[in-house]
C-alpha cells in the first residue's frame, strides 16, 4: 500500500472521527436542553404538592374547628395551630416570590 492511500484512509478515518463527535456533541446540548426541562418541570411539581399539603393542612384544621372536641383539641390549642400554619403559608408564599 503507498504511503497516498494510507494518507487518504487516515485521512477519511479523520473525517468520521470529527463528524461523530459534531453528532455526539449535538446530541448532547440536545440531551442537556431536556435535563432543564425536567428540572423545571420537577420544580413546578413540587411546588404544587407543597401547596396541596399546605391546604390538606388548613382543611383538616377547618374539620378539627367545625368539631368541637372531635380531636379533643381545646380552641386555644386549634387557635396556636392555625397561627403556625398561616406562618408556614406566608413562609412559602415568600419562598415563591423569592
Amino acid at each position: 500500500m503507498e504511503q497516498h492511500q494510507k494518507l487518504d484512509i487516515l485521512l477519511s478515518k479523520a473525517t468520521k472521527v470529527v463528524d461523530e463527535n459534531r453528532r455526539l456533541k449535538a446530541n448532547q446540548a440536545k440531551l442537556m436542553a431536556e435535563v432543564e426541562v425536567l428540572k423545571q418541570n420537577l420544580k413546578e411539581e413540587v411546588r404544587k404538592t407543597e401547596e396541596l399539603n399546605n391546604k390538606i393542612k388548613i382543611i383538616k384544621l377547618a374539620q378539627n374547628l367545625g368539631q368541637s372536641g372531635a380531636a379533643g383539641l381545646e380552641v386555644t390549642e386549634l387557635k396556636r395551630k392555625l397561627n403556625e400554619y398561616i406562618k408556614e403559608v406566608d413562609n412559602c408564599i415568600a419562598m415563591l416570590n423569592a
